[in-house]
């Protein structure tokens, strides 16, 4: 990956910092899908203020004057830190854990729970939606698609865990419609996996092990981007991580706005002013699963 040098004429340098490890895809303009575009927006303003920010895997060795977190975690730094907490406490606990969150200097979330206990700074974070484009959608050939990786939480709460009923939506289509149906994204070659660290144990052995189940019949592999399928699907079926939580949305969804195709997304409550009445369903609502 590209390094990074910042600019001398910067008077304070910030390092950006990620708790699932390098922070560098953040500022990188090549990532897919647009998902740095946000990352990047924020850099520039920064600069325009007279600071940098870098990834932490790009400092070299320079000290930083202050660090932004990606989520929380553990924060040893001698300098003013912030987090900027993009994930769910069930997909990653210590976003929610408040004694955790006092120890910086500002944090900024979308959970409306934590700013209205005083421990936040509400924020949105802007999702790239592109040109669109309008082509006719009977000229797609994929009827419905699914793009997601073979994941689960954290924790187990089976009240909220859509990452389950992924894999229920999946297998209806399975049985029920096989030529219409397509799967794509990381992981399903794999058991789907369960929740808590269970889960990762047991993908651990079967990677390890030869491959003579066909999980996932509907699979077509992982991709390097979404654009280019979505682009040949007329729908696509989006769910998000976790269901029942206030103002919670991530990016999947308007993945498929930017395309565009037609989508049902599975997840978030109360959405409404933000989204079309009827866009966002809960899974019981569909009763073609059942």
């Amino acid at each position: 990956m590209r390094a990074v040098s910042a600019s001398p004429s910067a008077a304070l340098l910030g390092a950006l910092s990620y708790t699932n490890g390098s922070a560098a895809a953040f500022l990188d303009p090549s990532t897919r899908d647009g998902l740095s575009r946000p990352w990047l927006a924020l850099r520039d303003e920064l600069r325009a203020a007279g600071l940098e920010l870098l990834a932490t895997d790009d400092l070299h060795g320079r000290k930083a004057d202050f660090v932004i977190h990606v989520n929380a975690h553990a924060t040893r730094h001698a300098v003013p830190t912030f987090a900027i907490l993009m994930e769910c406490g069930l997909v990653h606990p210590p976003n929610v854990d408040e004694h955790r969150l006092r120890r910086y200097q500002g944090v900024f979330t979308w959970m409306p729970e934590l700013v209205e206990k005083g421990l936040a700074t509400q924020i949105r974070l802007a999702h790239p939606l592109g040109k669109g484009r309008v082509d006719g959608y009977a000229r797609r050939p994929q009827l419905l698609v699914m793009i997601a990786a073979n994941k689960a939480l954290p924790v187990w709460r089976p009240a909220q865990d859509l990452y389950r009923e992924r894999v229920r939506a999946i297998r209806w289509f399975e049985r029920h419609a096989p030529q219409d149906f397509a799967l794509y994204g990381p992981g399903w070659d794999l058991s789907p996996r369960l929740p808590t660290r269970l889960g990762g144990v047991i993908h651990k052995v079967e990677r390890s092990l030869p491959r003579f189940v066909r999980w996932f019949p509907s699979w077509r592999g992982a991709i390097p981007a979404k654009a280019p399928v979505l682009e040949r699907a007329r729908s696509s079926l989006v769910y998000e991580n976790v269901a029942g939580l206030r103002g919670y949305i991530t990016e999947k969804i308007f993945d498929a706005f930017s395309v565009p195709a037609m989508c049902r997304c599975i997840g978030a409550p109360r959405m409404s002013p933000i989204y079309p009445r009827g866009l966002f369903h809960r899974p019981p609502a569909l009763c073609l699963l059942r």
